[in-house]
């Protein structure tokens, strides 16, 4: 009997195969939300192989800090506007004033500056202005229960209104300190591996890193990501979460973003214009998209809006490169992102 014991065969490794096989699945599953996400770094990985491939020379490679740098500089009041704009399409929304908040911003900073007004009385003034827009269009949305699009719209004109208002006319900045500050950077490296970091950069950056904290760890993003995916919050408020407080939130983060991407932009031009901004907030949308996040709400990243913005630029880097007339870049940017679009067609699709 003892001998029976002692030599019984051991247990057939099935299940934790079995079990492997079956998390493997289970994780396939769960990551398709990241299917999206995943399409834009391999858009960008692509797009950096063919600049690599056609544009690097003996001397220089297409891909550096260098390149990176200036996608940065150039890009950076587009990747706050297009963070603003991940919080509204999350819930479900859209938001169409950004791009007119910008040009009410630098014409009134410019306007400050020419009054007199200290350096951080005016950033502050900048900042809420947007605010102030992002707020008006939260309590249309939510208070008289006007859709997103007409409420964005009505602010849009108002915005665009007021920036004619004060000027009609470009209005250089020539503040000592605001010249400082959009002079100011940190340089690395020499010669033509030479690469920057500036003001604009580090605002951008933390404005990503702040925004991925909070919609990720933390109530408040929860309740955005409920809301995209609830029928107008019914799911969130069972769930004990404030849907109507958080709808107008998002609409005061991206006019707050605005305000902010209005100033960085004063920061690149040196100037205020009526006309500025046309068009920036569809730009900001395409990033959006091209991101990954989904225009139907609940889904998405702001990481991956980051990854959108560099493929947004990185058109702009190779059409130039290539010689083309500026209008390609629209030809292109419409192209990636009707592919975008139709990938989360299909995920949505896939997930019913």
């Amino acid at each position: 009997m003892t001998d029976q014991l002692t030599h019984a065969p051991a247990p057939a490794p099935e299940r934790p195969v079995r079990r492997r096989l079956a998390g493997l699945v289970q994780l396939a599953h769960l990551d398709r939300r990241f299917l999206p996400v995943l399409g834009t770094v391999l858009t960008l990985v692509l797009m950096l192989g063919v600049g690599q491939s056609r544009y690097s020379t003996s001397r220089s490679d297409f891909i550096s800090m260098k390149l990176f740098s200036n996608l940065m500089i150039d890009n950076s009041y587009l990747l706050v506007l297009a963070v603003g704009m991940t919080f509204v399409i999350l819930t479900g929304g859209i938001d169409l004033s950004v791009g007119a908040v910008v040009a009410l911003v630098g014409l009134v900073v410019a306007k400050l500056f020419t009054a007199g007004l200290p350096l951080p009385v005016v950033l502050v003034v900048g900042v809420l202005i947007g605010t102030a827009c992002g707020l008006l269009i939260g309590v249309l949305v939510q208070v008289f229960d006007i859709q997103p699009f007409i409420a964005s719209l009505a602010v849009m004109f108002l915005a665009r209104g007021l920036a004619n208002v004060v000027s009609t006319s470009s209005l250089a900045i020539k503040d000592e300190g605001f010249a400082a500050l959009a002079s100011w950077s940190l340089k690395f490296g020499e010669g033509r591996t030479t690469w920057r970091i500036n003001a604009s950069i580090l605002i951008a950056v933390a404005v990503l890193l702040i925004a991925f904290v909070v919609l990720h760890y933390t109530r408040f993003g929860r309740t955005v990501y409920g809301l995209g995916a609830s029928d107008r919050g019914t799911a969130v408020s069972l769930m004990g979460l404030r849907p109507a407080r958080t709808r107008i939130w998002v609409y005061v983060i991206s006019g707050t973003c605005a305000g902010i991407a209005g100033i960085l932009f004063a920061l690149y031009t040196k100037s205020g214009y009526n006309l500025t901004g046309i068009g920036m907030e569809l730009d900001a949308i395409a990033a959006v998209v091209i991101g990954g996040t989904l225009l139907s709400g609940g889904v998405g990243f702001v990481l991956g809006t980051g990854a959108g913005v560099l493929v947004y630029g990185l058109i702009q880097v190779l059409i130039a490169r290539e010689g083309l007339d500026s209008w390609w870049t629209r030809v292109f940017i419409g192209g990636v992102l009707l592919l975008f679009v139709m990938l989360q067609r299909l995920i949505v699709a896939r997930r019913r």
